[in-house]
């Protein structure tokens, strides 16, 4: 009788803690058609469990458990077998609330099945919380180990999964064949990806090493380069793997994040042996693994650098030029640098690229022109790998024997209106105004800022040219800012009255943000105007254009509170005394394309890591580089706001790259004017 008390307060336990756990989950389906999971009062629950026990004879022997309910087990069956997998999922997992505790760890396997087929992750999670492996029968905690593959796959662990589906292989029942089969299939996908060759071969290093050997623990941190950052990041996390294994793995993505600037290599190792206290390495070793590869990345031997000799771009190349010599000499690597100038036609970058290659580089830097990169890299005979200084033709692809080694970097300004767009939304900014010139520029400012913004439910309200040559705009703002539509409401009431009133207009109140494409000197008249017209409070947002680089608090106090994106080097260099005193520079206003030529020399060493891991950022003086798939290094800006004359940082909230859901050239927001 006491037994039979025990297992059935347990039991109730269990069911209130699972209850409270997962009533979303349980009553998801059924909240949506209106109807609620009827609730068991715990003072009535009680009261029925003190009836049960009065009632009982007085006997030795207990009580059988409640008769199960074999129709919705049955009907949960046929909803899985034609595909309805919620329902199965939920049907399941509210009888496992009536059962004894081995068929109820059964049914929560199944609900967890069901509930991953459905792509439901989270619910299968919670499920597999409630299941004690020990309770399953063979052929439970076979399709147990189905589950958890799915799982590990999902997360891109092949090796994880493959181990759970050999130990799954022995028990499994002839109705989960085909899933182990469909499971098998996708491990043999995942594992020939070179991802997970790398890790497969980091096991066999891993396993043969019992204690410190630097060429195997530099030859691991080689073999893992094609694994990217972020895989690193959640196969190191696994609790499963091996442990030495996710060390290593642990260890590679430590190393990897500070590479390029090592100030912080000593904490972070520190971190890691705090994560990592059996790893056979200590952190002396580890640090001495992380220099040791880091040495491993140098320049090329010879390079070749194509930049304005003269022309209209003279001084541009001039500011790249005397960028490019600083940085290398911060760090020569024992490279040789050779300098051949171009002019304002194509043929002379050409040229200019054959004597680069009597001269015997292996390297190209330029050209700056993007109508010259387009003639040099349509050459047949193209064979020397380039880093170009500006955008790469269109549709772009490299020579068989060049696969990764022609990329481009730039100061594009259009990118930088997308990436306004971008901090704005992250922003939290919703519906915004765009003021543009009425010139080439502008319109690719304001299609590159609308692009962008026009995503999920965000609007463009108005969007307005001014005419670049005058300096009063306040009928573009007044119109952009329906003043006018105010205006206009009071005269006809003057109209209908008859009589003069006192009378204020007033600006709409929908707008949370405003895009301004200028240059400095028109964002200093529209910016006050702006404030004239009460929308001083507005947050603005413009291209890197708008500051001249001249550190002048005085002369740009006008453009108080306007965000931009801009080079780190700016930020940097934020007063006069700051800027290095190089003719080239003019006082900062070049400043840009002296930090994108730093940035072209500091970048070679780690071009190669970069194309094999996407997640790899190489925070440089423009800006922050990653490599994309169609060879350009995308830049991430930093971000600034004038404040009190001075462009002072900002956080950067743009999200880092993502798959768009939405169609290739479909914008989803609204425009409006």
């Amino acid at each position: 009788m006491r037994y039979h008390f025990a297992q059935t307060g347990a039991r109730l336990s269990l069911q209130r803690r699972e209850k409270a756990g997962t009533k979303a989950t349980v009553n998801r389906l059924l909240s949506s058609r209106n109807r609620e999971l009827p609730r068991k009062s715990p003072r009535l629950t009680g009261h029925l469990v003190l009836l049960m026990i009065l009632a009982l004879p007085a006997c030795t022997t207990t009580a059988p458990w409640p008769e199960k309910t074999p129709v919705s087990e049955s009907a949960a069956e046929a909803a899985f077998n034609r595909g309805a997998f919620e329902q199965a999922a939920t049907t399941w997992q509210k009888a496992a609330l009536d059962a004894d505790p081995g068929e109820a760890a059964s049914l929560r396997v199944r609900a967890a099945d069901a509930w991953l087929l459905a792509g439901d992750e989270e619910n299968a999670e919670n499920m597999l919380r409630w299941i004690e492996r020990t309770v399953l029968a063979s052929r439970d905690q076979a399709r147990l180990d189905l589950v958890l593959a799915d799982l590990a796959l999902r997360r891109n662990r092949p090796d994880e999964a493959e181990l759970l589906l050999r130990q799954a292989k022995a028990s499994l029942p002839a109705s989960s064949r085909s899933r182990y089969e469909g499971l098998y299939a996708r491990v043999l996908q995942q594992l020939s990806s070179p991802a997970s060759r790398e890790i497969s071969n980091a096991v066999k290093l891993s396993d043969g090493l019992r204690f410190y050997d630097p060429h195997a623990s530099v030859e691991m941190m080689r073999t893992l380069e094609n694994v990217s950052s972020g895989e690193l990041a959640i196969r190191s996390a696994n609790p499963r793997a091996e442990r030495q294994l996710t060390g290593w793995l642990d260890l590679a993505l430590v190393i990897r994040q500070n590479l390029v600037i090592p100030d912080g290599i000593s904490a972070a190792v520190s971190e890691w042996k705090g994560r990592q206290p059996y790893h056979l390495l200590t952190e002396e070793q580890a640090l001495d693994t992380w220099l040791r590869y880091r040495q491993l990345f140098a320049p090329p031997r010879k390079i070749g650098v194509l930049l304005p000799g003269s022309g209209r771009l003279k001084s541009a190349g001039e500011a790249i030029r005397d960028g490019l010599v600083s940085a290398y000499l911060d760090r020569p690597g024992g490279a040789e640098i050779l300098f051949f100038p171009t002019a304002d036609d194509s043929q002379s970058s050409i040229s200019a690229y054959f004597n680069a290659l009597d001269a015997g580089v292996d390297w190209i830097i330029g050209p700056l022109r993007k109508e010259s990169i387009e003639s040099m890299l349509n050459l047949a005979g193209l064979t020397t790998p380039v880093l170009a200084l500006n955008e790469l033709p269109p549709g772009f692809i490299a020579p068989l024997g060049l696969a990764g080694q022609v990329s481009g970097i730039s100061l594009s300004q259009e990118d930088e209106a997308a990436a306004a767009a971008s901090h704005a939304a992250a922003s939290g900014y919703k519906r915004a105004i765009v003021l543009a010139p009425e010139s080439a520029w502008g319109e690719r400012m304001a299609g590159a800022f609308e692009g962008e913004f026009l995503q999920e439910d965000r609007e463009i309200l108005a969007a307005l040219r001014y005419v670049e040559s005058e300096n009063d705009h306040s009928v573009v703002l007044q119109r952009a800012l329906k003043i006018d539509e105010s205006t206009a409401r009071k005269r006809r009431l003057e109209n209908t009255l008859r009589m003069n009133l006192e009378f204020e207009p007033t600006r709409r109140q929908d707008v949370d943000v405003i895009f301004m494409a200028a240059n400095p000197t028109q964002a200093k008249s529209i910016r006050p105007q702006l404030r004239f017209h009460d929308a001083g409070d507005i947050p603005v947002y413009a291209t890197g254009r708008i500051y001249s680089g001249q550190p002048d608090p005085k002369q740009n106090q006008d453009l108080n509170g306007v965000r931009f994106p801009a080079t780190p080097w700016h930020l940097s260099h934020s007063s006069k005394e700051e800027v290095p005193v190089l003719p080239s520079l003019r006082n900062g206003i070049l400043g840009s394309l002296f930090a994108l030529g730093q940035d072209a020399w500091n970048l070679l060493p780690w071009l190669e890591l970069m194309r094999k891991d996407p997640d790899f950022v190489f925070p440089g003086q423009s800006g922050k580089y990653r490599a994309t798939s169609d060879n350009k290094l995308s830049r991430t800006p930093a971000w600034a706001e004038f404040r009190r004359g001075r462009p002072v940082i900002l956080p950067d909230q743009t999200p880092e790259p993502s798959i768009k859901l939405t169609q290739p050239g479909v914008q989803t927001g609204r425009l409006r004017d």
